[in-house]
């Protein structure tokens, strides 16, 4: 088994963990740590010529209406299918608060992530964002954004989690590298995470600077590329002239240094149990002026396990 063949199966075996098929230009997209041949990144032509013609491929995986899978898994095209479908529905609700989130002027870009940032989200499934803020205005941003979706009943509940909203994943706009929340060697997920987001609200082209910042990605993921706005939001007028108004206001020292440490006090005040025991320890749930990560079901080692497991099993 070469190199490419290699790349090929490790690329189609974690997005299978997902339940996700993949297309030619998918694994091309996705192409995990692939060896350079005559200093160059096997192109898109290699690819499709290796999956059409390796008898090593053809015996690991199939292909039907463009997808490819691990043998024995055709179900998973369906599944693929249906979650796509529901997607749009998903992106619709997101756009609707994103248009009420622009009056704060504390967010200053908003990106899908997880599951639905590649439409593969079920039906009972939450929608993850993730959100960079204003310099020093973190856990201002935070507050807003929570206070918004818990007045409307959509923040994530053991008996609701349909169609709500997780807003677990905040950095602030001066620090956007986040290669330190990598779990080592472990970790085949952030640089897909990274990869994938997809951008919804962007007046500050934080998007494209956060992309360069973790341009590090690319180590693992080479051929990535920035994600197009299929469902963008911008700023009106009239929110950029009440942005400017509100952060004229929260720039006055005073109301500033107040009301953003109140806040900062409350919100770390009213972290669940759970969450506290976990504080800093590690990268699951991180709390600081600079980011604010409540993962405690971080899953990042359970796929990297299943992910080796698999492999073993077909390599």
């Amino acid at each position: 088994m070469n190199n490419l063949e290699k790349s090929i199966l490790k690329t189609i075996v974690f997005a299978d963990i997902f339940n996700y098929p993949l297309t030619i230009t998918e694994v091309y997209k996705w192409l995990y740590k692939p060896t350079k041949i005559k200093g160059k990144y096997p192109s898109l032509f290699l690819i499709r010529k290796t999956l059409k013609e390796s008898k090593i491929i053809s015996e690991k995986l199939s292909q039907r209406e463009g997808f490819y899978y691990l043998k024995g898994r055709r179900n998973i095209i369906y599944l693929r299918k249906q979650n796509n479908n529901l997607a749009e529905s998903k992106f619709s609700r997101i756009v609707s608060l994103i248009k009420i989130y622009r009056f704060i002027p504390f967010v200053r870009m908003i990106a899908i992530c997880n599951s639905l940032a590649i439409s593969n989200a079920n039906e009972n499934s939450d929608i993850d964002l993730f959100i960079i803020t204003k310099k020093n205005k973190i856990w201002l941003a935070r507050f807003f954004t929570v206070i918004l979706v818990k007045f409307f009943d959509l923040r994530p509940r053991e008996d609701k989690s349909k169609d709500t909203f997780c807003l677990s994943f905040f950095i602030d706009e001066d620090y956007l590298n986040i290669k330190n929340i990598m779990i080592n060697h472990h970790d085949i997920y952030l640089p897909h995470w990274i990869q994938q987001l997809m951008p919804i609200y962007n007046p500050d082209y934080l998007y494209e600077k956060f992309m360069k910042a973790n341009n590090w990605y690319k180590e693992y993921l080479p051929n990535g590329y920035n994600n197009e706005f299929v469902h963008e939001v911008k700023e009106t007028y009239f929110s950029r002239f009440y942005n400017i108004i509100i952060n004229a206001l929260f720039s006055i020292p005073f109301i500033s240094y107040y009301i953003h440490g109140l806040l900062r006090k409350i919100q770390i005040l009213i972290i669940g149990h759970n969450l506290k025991a976990l504080v800093n320890l590690n990268t699951k749930v991180i709390v600081n002026n600079q980011m604010l990560k409540f993962h405690d079901n971080d899953r990042r080692e359970m796929f990297f396990k299943q992910w080796k497991e698999k492999l073993n099993n077909l390599l």
